[in-house]
């Protein structure tokens, strides 16, 4: 369970028993006229947000009070608010800053400091009307002034290879016209910015003159968000108290704890006894927490997956979709991402994160069809000489090379399954472990040297080496549109269209699903795109892996149980409680 001997794990375990109730006892806490435009105060009904649970009626006092305690696997020295770089810092940051858009559960962008948003046809306008009497945690109007200060300081970082940042880029003008409206002009028609608009608005009384990017804002943790800071003790605990002016309504919990916790085992038994109400747990820790009394079990989806990629330019063999075809029916993906991931991955088949809003596309078969496989390997004229196990065409062996991580033994196990599975059918994959740093990262770029390859994506937009959710948005424009494919060597932008993918139909397609503002509309687009995907396979999705959290069964909310199976767990904490 721990990797500290066992005597260590017991004063470890004291310590954070005392340190829970030292905090948990003894801090103390403050209780111009737009243009004619289409008006979109949420997603419309198809996919709009679950409506909360009616509040109870006004003689019925609400379930108010209450602490929570949150396992903080590292500690969190410094803080930046637009940029999470791990799971904690993207937890706390969304308990102290509200955006003008939030996150629901299903990952859908939905009003926060915005009341409504208004469109105008050609929807290069998008003009945000605020709600009324925002405030900030010192207790100073929050109102258009300070978005308009927060997107132009945003806009004027670095993009690096910050996709949040460069989805910014694509508002060309901010103004305000009132003190409760503000105006984007965009160089085009970009719903993906929608999702980027979760971003927290900043503080401007505080922040003018400063530069936020060298800040610590520890230094300076004024938010609008549901929690406040009481406390900060480095390398113990964060604690975060009510804010009663927060835009949803006050939260019904007094404060909020976030503990460190570095060790996984000492944290599963504070939750056993109760000193700490929620835990994000390694995958190994699953069924000791499964069997730990008193305990919700959950795991949500990775924002990021596995994929075997083909390369589809001449000169390769799967530049032929029959033998792709062939391929894809042959791998049985359910039963390989169970054996490789040891039950952590969930079987995709498409680049959206499973359980989302835009997860439109079935789940692979559960199982293989040999025959099928065969079938189109005969249709295309690779057939089986007498006594041979390798199909051959007008002389040439179907052959072809997979490179996988060779460091990462279920990428390894996942390429071997592959290969077997090619063999069944007559095709020979040669699977190739190799170095990341000096051979597999090579093939991501120009010229491409690979027929198969196992590989991953981390689709984190704030921070590129944390996956984070709290921008999320299913466009996979940049993976599969062929404006996105290098165009020689001379072309050295870092695409993601590694696989040569260039597919007329998937162009107007995916074009269209990242102009619709429409829920709805666009919903309908992204199935249309992750159906082509399907069809022409560039891709073979296999996993995306699950992360385990635990929750206390006396915490629920006004809408019924927390929903475990979403990395937005945290999306309506104000109206957590605990049970009496």
């Amino acid at each position: 369970m721990s990797l500290l001997p066992t005597r260590t794990i017991f004063w470890f375990s004291v310590g954070i028993t005392l340190l829970i109730g030292a905090i948990l006892a003894g801090c103390s806490f403050a209780a111009g006229p737009a243009p004619a435009a289409v008006r979109t105060p949420a997603p419309p009904a198809a996919t709009a947000a679950p409506s909360p649970a009616p509040a109870p009626p006004t003689s019925t006092p609400l379930p108010r009070g209450g602490n929570l305690s949150i396992r903080l696997a590292e500690d969190l020295p410094d803080l930046r608010p637009w940029q999470p770089r791990s799971r904690g810092e993207e937890q706390v940051t969304a308990m102290l800053y509200s955006g003008l858009m939030r996150l629901d559960e299903r990952l859908r962008p939905v009003p926060d400091l915005a009341e409504y948003w208004d469109t105008t046809p050609d929807g290069r306008t998008i003009t945000f009307t605020l709600r009324s009497g925002l405030t900030w945690h010192d207790g100073a109007p929050l109102d258009s002034g300070d978005v308009l200060f927060t997107l132009e300081q945003l806009r004027t970082l670095p993009v690096t290879s910050t996709a949040l940042l460069a989805d910014l880029r694509t508002i060309e003008a901010v103004t305000t016209p009132t003190s409760g409206t503000i105006v984007l002009q965009l160089n085009g028609r970009y719903a993906p910015l929608l999702s980027a608009l979760a971003v927290p608005v900043l503080p401007r009384h505080i922040l003018a003159g400063r530069d936020i990017g060298a800040l610590n804002f520890w230094d300076l943790p004024v938010g609008s968000g549901p929690f406040k800071l009481e406390e900060r003790r480095p390398g113990q605990a964060i604690i975060l108290s009510r804010f009663d002016g927060f835009a949803r309504g006050a939260p019904l919990l007094d404060r909020v704890a976030f503990v460190v916790a570095p060790d996984p085992g000492v944290a599963l038994k504070a939750l056993g006894d109760g000193e700490l109400q929620l835990a994000e747990l390694p995958w190994g820790l699953q069924s000791d927490a499964a069997a730990a009394p008193g305990l919700q079990l959950g795991a949500y989806p990775e924002n990021g997956y596995y994929f075997l990629g083909f390369n589809l330019r001449e000169g390769h063999p799967f530049a032929d979709l029959a033998l792709r075809q062939a391929l894809a029916k042959a791998v049985d993906v359910p039963r390989l991402v169970e054996a490789a991931t040891k039950g952590q991955g969930i079987p995709i088949s498409s680049s959206a994160l499973p359980g989302s809003w835009a997860d439109l596309t079935p789940p692979p078969a559960d199982s293989a069809d040999l025959d099928g496989a065969r079938d189109i390997l005969d249709a295309a004229g690779w057939t089986l000489p007498p006594g041979a196990t390798i199909r051959q065409r007008d002389g040439i062996t179907l052959t072809a090379s997979l490179f996988v991580r060779g460091d990462d033994e279920r990428r390894v196990a996942a390429a071997r399954r592959i290969a077997d599975a090619a063999a069944s059918v007559g095709f020979q994959i040669d699977v190739e472990p190799a170095d990341f740093a000096t051979v597999i990262l090579a093939k991501y770029a120009t010229p491409y040297s690979f027929d198969l390859l196992l590989g991953s994506w981390s689709n984190g937009m704030a921070d590129p080496a944390f996956a984070d959710s709290s921008y999320y948005d299913p466009d996979d424009f940049a993976l599969f549109h062929s404006s996105q494919l290098n165009q020689g060597e001379a072309d050295t932008r870092a695409t993601r269209n590694v696989v040569g993918f260039a597919d007329s139909a998937y162009d107007n397609q995916a074009q269209a699903a990242r102009q619709l503002y429409n829920q709805d509309e666009r919903a309908a687009a992204i199935s249309q795109t992750q159906a082509r995907v399907a069809e022409q396979l560039p891709y073979i999705f296999l996993w995306d892996d699950r992360l385990p959290v635990a929750l206390s069964a006396t915490v629920t909310t006004l809408d019924g149980p927390v929903s475990l199976s979403s990395p937005r767990y945290l999306w309506n904490i104000e109206r957590w409680h605990l049970l009496k």
